[in-house]
């Protein structure tokens, strides 16, 4: 029998780190592409910005390019990325979220259990439907029961808890990416207004979307020759002020809501009456829903709205939309409590505890995971390149694998990588992420040699515009797309 001599003994100890869910990385790294990356991500390293990157290749997961990937960064909208890997993994990828209108008597009830979907403007746009298409249905559903005049709406939103905005986001919260999230959404549970143009030197006419009636809109946008209007939301409740000048129809930034579900009821309620069927009543929260289930008396519930799990995640990491991030994050964390024999409200808490049980039974480590919220925006988020390498690696290999690798932005294609690696199309598969002073991209990459490699780039402590930051990521990537075949 041999002896292990102590110089292998050494080697295989140092390597014992490096073991990611069962995968042995090799120690050495691809020499060229180390030369190219080194030269690439810290080319304006002058400026202070620092930068974590990792590179592996799929499936051995054998490790070409490492640069403090275990150091912790703040993610910015790669945070989003474990909360979609973990969701898919909670409920499965057939998975729908409901949301519920019954009649108990003269009443409307409507039961939220945190769909983030409903109204959607990009799902109804897929959809060929308008984002209160879900609200015809409804009325077509009522009125097949005969029924055109109700007492008040009851609505239950505390699926999810009352902490609807995060502590951390500040005057964020004062625009769309900081919408509120609650049991009971809709559209986004932002208003969008449209400005059009009348005489000259007088106040624009200006449509809002949906329409509702407990919103003040402060008109001081004034018709002109130039086109530059403003819309801002208070501080305080939901007032809405435009200003600026106008020359042609615009269609103004989304701005957040202030109370999710009584914005819901106040638009359907506006929806109800140009349909002609009167609410004489009042909107009013109720803390249980109609029957003490979520799911309302068989004889009293008149119809269901469910949206897929498929499009929340696409949601999430296509488009990066912060509002569904957040919402699955505290779904999750409702179900991971659920299972821990705990029936709460979905919380960030609980989904940052979910998604370190994922982690964790994944072989990724975890250590230095911080999950302030769900979408990235708030800058307490924390997270490794080895992390996100890792969790990349771990999702191409699972049966619904695909659905998250198709999830994710295409470079030059659609998303947040339409504008984004145009001369590369069908190679770049990845998740941006953006906040003051970082610029975050991680994925996979289609070789032209159809090898598949996972990576991730994040820049923490940029000065200034993080464009040029973003010029160095699509370099270093787009020299991913021709791996091997690179020169030193």
């Amino acid at each position: 029998m041999k002896h292990t001599s102590f110089a292998a003994l050494t080697l295989l100890l140092v390597a014992i780190p490096l073991l990611t869910a069962g995968c042995l990385a090799p120690l050495s790294h691809d020499p060229a592409l180390t030369a190219r990356w080194d030269e690439i991500l810290t080319r304006h390293a002058d400026t202070g910005a620092i930068v974590t990157a990792r590179v592996l290749e799929l499936p051995e997961r054998r490790e070409l390019y490492a640069r403090e990937i275990d150091k912790p960064y703040t993610p910015a909208s790669n945070a989003k990325l474990p909360v979609s890997a973990t969701g898919l993994d909670m409920f499965g990828l057939d998975h729908t979220f409901k949301t519920y209108l019954a009649v108990d008597g003269n009443d409307l009830w409507i039961i939220g259990t945190g769909d983030p979907g409903i109204g959607d403007p990009r799902l109804s746009k897929r959809d060929s439907g308008s984002i209160t298409g879900v609200f015809d249905e409804w009325a077509d559903a009522l009125a097949n029961r005969g029924l055109k005049q109700f007492g008040d709406i009851y609505y239950y939103d505390d699926a999810l808890d009352k902490e609807w905005l995060h502590p951390s986001w500040g005057e964020d919260v004062l625009h769309w990416y900081g919408a509120p999230t609650s049991g009971l959404n809709f559209n986004d549970n932002c208003i969008d207004i449209t400005i059009q143009p009348t005489t000259a030197g007088q106040p624009v006419s200006y449509t809002v979307v949906p329409p509702v009636r407990n919103i003040t809109v402060i008109n001081e946008c004034v018709t002109g020759d130039k086109h530059e209007p403003t819309i801002e939301k208070l501080p305080e409740g939901d007032v809405y002020k435009i200003g600026g000048t106008c020359a042609e129809v615009a269609e103004l930034k989304s701005k957040p809501v202030t109370n999710p579900g009584a914005f819901f009821c106040d638009a359907f309620r506006t929806h109800l009456a140009g349909r002609g069927m009167i609410v004489a009543g009042e909107i009013k929260h109720t803390e249980q829903p109609l029957g003490g289930d979520m799911v309302p008396p068989a004889d009293k519930l008149v119809a269901t709205h469910e949206t897929p799990l498929r499009d929340v995640i696409d949601r999430i990491n296509t488009n990066s939309q912060n509002f569904f991030a957040e919402a699955l994050c505290k779904l999750t964390g409702q179900a991971w409590a659920a299972k821990q024999g705990r029936v709460v409200p979905g919380s960030w808490h609980d989904g940052g505890q979910a998604i370190h049980a994922f982690l964790r039974a994944n072989g990724i480590d975890d250590r230095h995971y911080i999950a302030a919220d769900g979408s990235g925006l708030s800058d307490l988020n924390k997270l490794t390149s080895r992390l996100l390498t890792d969790l990349l690696a771990v999702m191409m290999e699972r049966p619904d694998g695909h659905a998250y690798l198709d999830s994710l932005a295409k470079g030059g294609v659609n998303g947040s990588l339409e504008e984004r690696f145009a001369d590369s199309e069908g190679y770049v598969f990845a998740k941006t992420g953006y906040i003051g002073g970082v610029r975050a991209l991680s994925g996979y990459v289609r070789t032209r040699d159809d090898h598949w490699l996972a990576f991730s780039i994040i820049y923490n402590r940029i000065p200034g515009s993080v464009k040029p930051y973003e010029e160095l990521q699509d370099e270093a990537v787009n020299l991913l797309i021709d791996w091997p075949n690179i020169e030193e």
